[in-house]
C-alpha cells in the first residue's frame, strides 16, 4: 500500500510538466580587437573558456512527513514538519549528475490529529532527523540549450532518528529509552538502533534562471530499513514487566482512554511494512566557478606604419578612419558598403557584403549579453534600407558527436533569426544555414569557433 500511494503522489507531480523556453541570459566571449593604424597594441591575453563549470552547491528549504504506523493511507502532506537540505552536485554527463546532500529534518505523527491511524489508542511521537545520502540524478533535457527540465533521481544513504514524546505534566521522553515494546527485558528484543538506512526515490523540475543559478522544486520519498521512526512496531508488552522497571514506560505504551490491551497477541504496529518520510522543498542550486584556462601569452609585433593620408580603398576616407580600408564605401558609414556596427566582431567585408559573429557558451544555443550590440545593430539597418537581407550560418566546436554538433549549431542559428523575427523583420529576408564543426575558424580556441555569422547583402 504504501508503495502505491507513493507511485500515486510521483505521478501527480510528473503530470505537470511545462513548456520549455529560450531565454537571452548573461555574459559571454568578447568580440575581435579593433586595428590599430600605427603599432598594434598589446593584445588581451584569450581566455579559454572551454572548461565548464561541473559543480553546484544546494540548499533547500520546505517540508517534511512520515508514514508509518500512526497515519493511516490518505496522509499525503498531512501532520508536517520543517525541512531542510544543503548539498553538492556534479554533473558527470549532460543530462547526469552525481549529488551528495545533507537533510536535517523534522517529522512527527499523531493518531489523534487528522490522518492518524488509531485515534483511540492516542499514540504520538517527534523526531529530528539528520541524514546523509548520494544519488544518481538524471534530467529529461539538457539546461545547457533550454530553461526548463523534470528530473528523477534515486540513492543510499543514512540517517539518525530518536523518537520524543510528551505525556502531559511529566514532560518529554525519549522513547527508545523508555523500551515501550518491552526491548531489553527477558524474553523481549534489545534496543532498536537509532541509525538507519534509506532509500531516497524523488522526482523534480529544475528552471535555469541563469548560466549558473538554477531554481529547483522537489519531492523526495526515503524508504527506511527501520520500523522505529516512530517508536511503533511490534506488540503490546507485560504491563507489569514494565511498571516494574519504570512506571513511566506503559503510559508511552498505550495512551488511550480504556484500560491497558490485556491481549499480548494485539498487534501495537506493522513489523512488516517499514516506515518511510518524505520532503518537499523548494531549492536553488548555484554553479561554482570553473577554474579558469591558462591565459595565450601576450604578443606585440610592428606593423607597418599607415600614414594619415593613406587610402587604399580610394573611397576619399583615409584608412586611419576607415573600418573598411580594403572596401571603398561612405564616409557616413564610416568607409564601410553598409553602416558598420561599433562593438560588433566584423568578420569580413566585400563591395555587396558585410559579416558580423556572435559567440556562444559551451554546449549551449543561447544569446549572450555581449551579441545585443552587434543584433540590434543590424536590425537598425534592416529597417533602415529594405533593399537588405541576412544571411545566418550556425556553427559549433569539436567536443561533440558530429551529429550533436550539426544540433547546436542550427539551434544557434535558429534563435539568431527568432531575435530578428521579433524586431518584424520579414522572415523572407532571412535565410539560414547551419554546418557543425565541419567549418572551424580556429583549431586552437575552440570558443571561437562556437559562433554563428551574421552577413549582410543585397536582396
Amino acid at each position: 500500500m504504501k508503495m502505491i500511494r507513493i507511485s500515486i503522489l510521483l505521478a501527480g507531480i510528473l503530470t505537470t510538466s511545462n513548456s520549455f523556453a529560450q531565454q537571452l541570459p548573461p555574459p559571454g566571449t568578447p568580440s575581435v580587437a579593433k586595428r590599430s593604424h600605427e603599432k598594434e597594441a598589446v593584445k588581451k591575453p584569450e581566455k579559454n573558456t572551454d572548461k565548464k563549470s561541473r559543480l553546484s552547491v544546494t540548499a533547500g528549504l520546505g517540508i517534511a512527513n512520515y508514514l508509518g504506523d500512526l497515519t493511516r493511507g490518505n496522509t499525503a502532506f498531512q501532520q508536517s514538519s520543517y525541512a531542510g537540505s544543503l548539498g553538492l552536485s556534479y554533473a558527470i554527463a549532460p543530462l547526469l549528475n552525481a549529488r551528495f546532500d545533507i537533510g536535517l529534518h523534522n517529522v512527527q505523527g499523531y493518531d489523534s490529529k487528522a490522518g492518524g491511524a488509531h485515534p483511540e489508542r492516542n499514540l504520538s511521537f517527534k523526531s529530528k532527523i539528520i541524514e546523509f545520502s548520494l544519488a544518481a540524478e538524471f534530467s529529461f533535457v539538457n539546461l545547457n540549450r533550454h530553461k526548463f527540465s523534470p528530473y528523477l533521481f534515486a540513492g543510499i544513504g543514512a540517517f539518525n532518528f530518536n523518537p520524543h514524546a510528551s505525556y502531559g505534566p511529566d514532560g518529554t521522553f525519549a522513547l527508545r529509552g523508555l523500551g515501550t515494546e518491552g526491548q531489553g527485558l527477558t524474553g523481549y528484543p534489545g534496543l532498536y538502533s537509532t541509525m538507519a538506512i534509506e532509500y531516497p526515490l524523488g522526482v523534480g523540475f529544475k528552471y535555469a534562471v541563469s548560466n549558473r543559478l538554477i531554481l529547483l522544486s522537489e519531492f523526495n520519498y526515503r524508504f527506511t530499513s527501520t520500523d522505529y521512526l516512530d517508536d511503533v512496531s511490534g506488540f503490546y508488552p507485560d504491563k507489569a514487566l514494565l511498571d516494574a522497571r519504570n512506571p513511566q514506560t506503559s503510559k508511552f505504551t498505550w495512551r488511550g482512554n480504556g484500560s491497558y490491551p490485556a491481549n499480548r497477541a494485539l498487534k501495537r504496529g506493522d513489523p512488516d511494512n517499514k516506515d518511510g518520510f518524505y520532503t518537499t522543498t523548494l531549492k536553488i542550486a548555484y554553479k561554482i566557478k570553473a577554474e579558469k584556462g591558462k591565459k595565450t601569452e601576450k604578443t606585440s609585433r610592428q606593423l607597418p606604419v599607415i600614414r594619415e593620408e593613406s587610402d587604399r580603398d580610394n573611397d576619399g576616407l583615409a584608412d586611419v578612419y576607415d573600418k573598411c580600408a580594403d572596401v571603398a564605401g561612405s564616409k557616413e558609414n564610416n568607409g564601410c558598403p553598409f553602416p558598420y556596427i561599433e562593438g560588433g566582431d566584423l568578420a569580413s567585408v566585400s563591395v555587396d557584403s558585410m559579416t558580423y559573429r556572435i559567440y556562444f557558451d559551451l554546449d549551449r544555443a543561447i544569446l549572450l549579453s555581449e551579441a545585443f550590440k552587434a543584433l540590434q545593430g543590424i536590425v537598425a539597418i534592416l529597417k533602415a534600407d529594405n533593399s537588405l537581407g541576412v544571411n545566418i550560418a550556425g556553427h559549433s566546436d569539436n567536443t561533440g558527436t558530429a551529429a550533436v554538433n550539426m544540433q547546436i549549431s542550427e539551434e544557434r542559428a535558429n534563435i539568431t533569426r527568432d531575435y530578428l523575427l521579433t524586431y518584424n523583420i520579414p522572415a523572407e529576408k532571412i535565410t539560414t544555414a547551419f554546418y557543425g564543426d565541419t567549418m572551424p575558424l580556429d583549431e586552437n580556441q575552440q570558443w571561437r569557433n562556437r559562433r554563428v555569422e551574421i552577413t549582410i547583402v543585397k536582396k
